[in-house]
This record gives C-alpha cells, sequence and structure tokens, in this order.
C-alpha cells in the first residue's frame, strides 16, 4: 500500500472517531444545540472547503506532473500555491470544522476543530514540510520563506478560489 494511501486512511480513521465520540457527548449527554442560522456558516465553510481540495489536487496534477495519487515531481508554487504552502490541508481542516458546525454541537465543534488543526500542524511541521524539504531543497526552502505554511493571504486565496 502506497505511503499516500495510508496517510489518507490514517487521517479518515481519525475524523470517523472524532465525529463518533463528540456526537455522542453531544447527542446524549450535554444535550445542547448550535442554532440552525450558525449552521449556516457550517454549509458555508464546506462548499469552500470542497472548492479548496478540487483546486489544489487539480493544480498538483497539472503543474507537479503527478505520476501517482499524492505524489508530484515538480514544485508547485502558482495559482493557489502562492497563497498558501498547504492549501489540501488548510482545506482538511476547514471541511471538519465546518461540517463539525453543521451537523454536529458545541462539543463536536470545539473538541474536532481544535483537534483537527493540532494534528494539522503536527503533521505539516513533522513530516511533509521535511519530506517537501528533502524532495526539493533549496527551492522549497524559499518558497517557506516567501509563502505563509497554513494561514493563507485571503486576498491572494479568494482571487484563487473564485477565479472562473
Amino acid at each position: 500500500m502506497n505511503t499516500m494511501i495510508k496517510r489518507a486512511l490514517g487521517w479518515f480513521s481519525v475524523i470517523i472517531i472524532l465525529f463518533l465520540v463528540n456526537m455522542y457527548i453531544d447527542y446524549t449527554i450535554v444535550r445542547i444545540w448550535i442554532p440552525y442560522y450558525i449552521r449556516i456558516i457550517g454549509l458555508i465553510g464546506i462548499v469552500f472547503s470542497v472548492r479548496l481540495l478540487q483546486l489544489s489536487g487539480r493544480y498538483l496534477r497539472e503543474f507537479g506532473d503527478a505520476k501517482e495519487w499524492g505524489v508530484t515531481t515538480k514544485l508547485v508554487t502558482i495559482r493557489l500555491y502562492s497563497c498558501v504552502r498547504h492549501p489540501h490541508h488548510l482545506g482538511i481542516g476547514l471541511i471538519i470544522s465546518s461540517l463539525s458546525l453543521l451537523i454536529g454541537g458545541p462539543v463536536t465543534f470545539i473538541i474536532n476543530t481544535v483537534v483537527i488543526w493540532i494534528l494539522v500542524i503536527w503533521f505539516l511541521k513533522r513530516i511533509e514540510e521535511p519530506e517537501l524539504i528533502q524532495k526539493f531543497k533549496d527551492d522549497y526552502k524559499k518558497y517557506m520563506e516567501n509563502v505563509p505554511m497554513i494561514i493563507p493571504d485571503m486576498k491572494c486565496l479568494f482571487k484563487e478560489i473564485f477565479r472562473i
């Protein structure tokens, strides 16, 4: 099994466990509900996140010369990748936070959001970035100096997300 599939299964497992445990707490113990008008923010966040995930995958395939899923041979630093180094992981974090807001209660939203962002940042710092430095050497180090890791330039991000 390739590394990217193992990572995807790992992320999927963590996400499923988070949702099951926290929604159980919300719906059986806490029983405090998030108002429907706040849940709309979650729905908007999901739409935005899906677009972010679509674009990041498309640009890696188009510009990264991907030979297999999740593995590129060229460093992508244009379009969405000029706004944030890891738009895909930003999308994962946002979609989990948004989905938690949409279908969960306060416990689900708070715990899922905190845990997923801690995991995303840990994964990027400890695994992804060292691998990219090893793979792309000084080109990636220069890219790191110019583009934020996970908190994007919002003007740039919105311009790229809504590019027609």
